[in-house]
């Protein structure tokens, strides 16, 4: 089990008029437990979920998750999001980044779901990549409608991401990224309640 404090914020530019000026809102403080880690894509110790610099969003690293020809690896977080009373958010956005090796007539596919607990998925995605191949891969699962958490009641959030290779067992699919191996970004939007 692993622990993070992760910062989120909401800035709402206020312009006061010359008459009267408003007060600012309070930026929201935003607590980060990792409950669960569970998977063969994330053996213990081997992911971090961290914050970003401007609070909006948050990020999770793994440095073991590869998968091979003829395999798949999985890894399913249960992430409990502590927000302060009056607010609540919404996860618009999952980026996953990765490294990919394939060869020719091999194929590797990223599955990729998350959620609320006792709602259904937010965001989802699915892409397979063909060889040949060796480079660096990305994708971007933006969400049609938003889905904030309940206000006032506790709902974790759950990403469970899949690597599948098909192919000789030179071929690989990777979920990180060269820049500081940060693999899966949530962005987020906050409301108050």
């Amino acid at each position: 089990m692993m622990a993070a404090v992760v910062g989120a914020s909401l800035i709402v530019p206020l312009i006061p008029s010359a008459a009267q000026a408003r007060p600012r809102l309070m930026d929201p403080a935003v607590t980060l437990r990792v409950v669960a880690v569970n998977g063969s894509g994330c053996p213990a110790n081997s992911s971090v979920t961290t914050d970003v610099p401007d609070k909006t969003a948050f990020s999770v690293s793994f440095s073991q998750f590869k998968a091979t020809g003829g395999s798949y690896k999985n890894c399913t977080l249960t992430i409990s999001v502590g927000i302060p009373a009056g607010w609540t958010y919404s996860v618009y956005e999952v980026v996953n980044r990765g490294y990919g090796v394939l060869d020719n007539g091999a194929a590797g596919r990223i599955l990729m779901n998350s959620w609320f607990t006792g709602f259904p998925w937010t965001l989802r995605a699915d892409k397979t990549f063909n060889g040949p191949y060796d480079d660096f891969w990305q994708t971007d699962s933006a969400a049609s409608a938003l889905t904030f958490a309940p206000c006032g009641a506790s709902a974790n959030l759950i990403l469970n991401d899949t690597l599948r290779v098909a192919g000789p067992a030179t071929s690989s699919m990777e979920l990180f990224a060269q820049d500081a191996r940060v693999s899966t970004t949530f962005l987020l939007k906050w409301k108050q309640c």
